[in-house]
């Protein structure tokens, strides 16, 4: 009798979900061009937590497109892979133009949404620079210790000369003051970096959904917020700067009104921001300067007020005299 052998198990690699993840973020939005500008996967177990960088079209709700694209990576890779992708990560770095679509304002019954919270950065260079400088210290330190006591050489010179410096200097020495106030510096700036959430580039949305996992870039906002107001009739050009809680406009009046270009770029830049989902609407600023070449429109001049008729002088009656 012949036993069985051991079956085999199928890995499915991260190359694999990172090509799956891109390819179902192309096709998750029907007749638009989405383009997934960075992906990044990892695979323990059955799970897998993949995450993407976007360009998405617009002018579009910035909002239900990541969500579509987020229901739709998570799908494909289950049944392509067997994977399950509890949370899928999705930034927002571009917006470009596509097939024109109506901007979608803020939600019906106020702008209370749910609450969001910034994104915390992985601070990959200070974790590096602590890193690389405590290996490289410890590693030259136990190197010599293990030279001294498995070959018996003699320690390395440098670590004979800072002993020797230490124990000819205190702790009121100056150079001890420094580098004891430079350690603390030191201490102290890992410290904030490790209680702050940091990634203040990008703005954390609040789609309607239980858990929003996605943000936008502030180059995405202000791009959106620049070709609604550059839609506005009578406005060249306009620079939009947003920061977390203030989006502030810069545009040049070429002609027409100026009270009534500002209205329209206030209600422009307003329904632009209303449609990306921020949980707390900013406040907005709007400047608005004329170019040189811009005229007033001649005011209508007012109706005149009739004048009542001047009556004729009379003349005095002629005294005739006796002949």
């Amino acid at each position: 009798m012949i036993t069985p052998s051991q079956r085999g198990t199928t890995t499915v690699s991260e190359k694999a979900v990172r090509r799956i993840a891109g390819r179902a973020a192309a096709e998750a939005l029907p007749g638009r061009a989405v383009t997934a500008t960075g992906v990044t996967a990892a695979v323990r177990g059955q799970r897998a937590e993949v995450s993407l960088d976007l360009a998405l079209p617009y002018p579009a709700t910035v909002a239900d497109s990541v969500g579509l694209v987020q229901e739709h990576v998570a799908t494909r890779i289950r049944q392509l892979s067997g994977l399950d992708v509890p949370r899928a990560e999705v930034s927002v770095r571009a917006l470009r133009a596509d097939a024109p679509l109506l901007r979608a304002g803020p939600p019906a019954g106020g702008d209370a949404r749910p609450a969001a919270r910034r994104w915390w950065s992985s601070r990959r260079l200070p974790v590096a620079v602590v890193t690389g400088a405590a290996a490289l210290v410890c590693g030259a330190l136990t190197l010599d210790v293990a030279r001294v006591r498995l070959l018996g050489l003699p320690p390395a010179r440098w670590r004979g000369d800072a002993v020797d410096w230490l124990s000819t200097h205190g702790a009121g020495d100056l150079p001890v003051v420094l580098g004891g106030a430079g350690a603390a510096l030191t201490g102290l700036v890992l410290v904030v970096l490790a209680v702050t959430p940091g990634q203040r580039r990008l703005l954390p949305l609040s789609p309607p959904v239980d858990q929003p996992v996605f943000a936008l870039d502030r180059s995405a906002v202000s791009a959106l917020v620049e070709e609604a107001v550059s839609d506005v009739a009578g406005i060249g050009r306009a620079r939009v700067r947003v920061g977390r809680r203030r989006v502030l406009v810069r545009a040049r009046l070429s002609f027409g009104d100026r009270e009534a270009a500002r209205v329209g770029v206030e209600a422009a830049a307003r329904l632009a921001v209303g449609g990306c989902a921020l949980p707390r609407a900013p406040r907005l600023r709007v400047r608005l300067q004329p170019d040189q070449a811009w005229r007033q429109s001649p005011a209508a001049d007012p109706a005149p007020v009739p004048q009542p008729a001047e009556k004729a002088p009379v003349a005095p009656p002629t005294q005739g005299r006796q002949t």
